[in-house]
């Protein structure tokens, strides 16, 4: 069975078409699997431990530095680990924290859907960059919700199921902000500066698209996870500041797979797209330990003297590492990688 596959690339905000040629259909080349059916395999020990790791005021949903007094939308990016968690041991009150943690920034929204930000970077600007995070994790949030039949029809989650209908107007409004940032986006996160984060601007609008019906943020979606994949190098590295960064690959093959295990499994970008995740964790791969510490020297942005936040210098995202090493395993099946993400999260965890 074959498809005709036209590949493309994206310069200056338009689309433009540039070769035709026949391979195999997504479905018969690209292993099959939706979010869920991913999830449902996973190991509930470490979905446990991503819950465990968010601090937040679980009354009020405030995350971080935000138990303080709102400072950031986008600290409030870890409501899906309690709905993954919550949904799948069918725990209403973890449900009930994920909802709370996309709730609690509401109060703050500008009159246009942006939200005033006082993280270090932005100094009390609006921060299309921090929309985006919110967006990334509430898309897939509530996707997860309106994809999970228990939610759907519990007597139990009534009272979330309305709350996520009277936030819908508020989320939309956001939805459309961000839209009219995408030329801010592109300049901030393209041209190989910050891939992993084109590829959470990617699911922000895909995901959360995907939620409100909004077909014209799907699609903009679609446009963002097609340049991201094409800031990816020869290699295999998703570029950050134009090189290699082995924490930041493993946000970018986390967000990736995020994106992946949303198409449909006809969808014609899949074959690019899982393409590209293969080429990325066999690169990241090279750089873990037997240990299972990874490799951070001759990093672009984390290492031992690279990027700081609130003066503190950035250590490997080994949570989104795992997370992305353990969606790959369950769509591969690969022992050997289950191994891998057994010893990073063993050599991080305990640390």
């Amino acid at each position: 069975m074959t498809a005709i596959w036209t590949s493309f690339t994206f310069w200056s905000g338009n689309l433009l078409w540039f070769a035709e040629r026949e391979m195999p259909s997504a479905e018969a080349q690209t292993p099959v699997g939706s979010q869920w059916s991913v999830l449902s395999k996973a190991d509930p020990n470490l979905l446990a431990f991503l819950v465990k790791a968010v601090v937040v005021d679980r009354q009020s949903g405030a995350i971080g530095r935000n138990r303080e007094g709102f400072m950031s939308v986008g600290f409030q990016r870890y409501a899906s680990r309690f709905i993954i968690y919550g949904i799948l041991t069918k725990n209403v009150q973890l449900v009930d924290v994920g909802i709370k943690i996309i709730e609690y920034p509401l109060s703050f929204q500008n009159s246009e859907g942006s939200f005033e930000d006082y993280s270090p970077e932005s100094k009390g600007k609006s921060s299309a960059t921090s929309v985006a995070f919110y967006l990334n994790d509430l898309g897939e949030s509530l996707l997860l919700c309106k994809n999970s039949r228990w939610f759907q029809e519990s007597n139990e989650t009534g009272y979330l199921r309305t709350k996520i209908i009277n936030m819908q107007p508020a989320i939309s409004k956001s939805l459309t902000w961000l839209m009219s940032q995408e030329a801010n986006l592109i300049k901030g996160d393209g041209n190989g500066r910050a891939t992993n984060r084109l590829w959470k601007d990617a699911n922000a609008f895909y995901l959360t698209g995907r939620v409100l019906d909004r077909k014209d943020a799907v699609r903009l979606g679609e446009k963002f996870a097609m340049m991201s994949l094409q800031q990816q190098n020869a290699e295999g590295a998703f570029l950050e500041k134009s090189g290699f960064d082995s924490s930041y690959q493993g946000v970018s093959i986390e967000q990736a797979l995020l994106f992946y295990t949303n198409l449909s499994s006809q969808a014609n970008q899949r074959p690019i797209v899982w393409n590209a995740i293969q080429r990325a964790v066999t690169l990241e791969l090279k750089y873990i330990l037997a240990s299972g510490e990874v490799i951070t020297k001759g990093n672009t942005r984390v290492n031992v003297g690279g990027e700081t936040y609130f003066n503190k210098e950035k250590t490997v995202d080994y949570l989104a590492l795992v997370n992305g090493l353990s969606y790959y395993h369950q769509l591969t099946q690969d022992p050997s990688i289950k191994n891998t993400l057994d010893q990073v999260f063993a050599f991080y965890s305990k640390k």
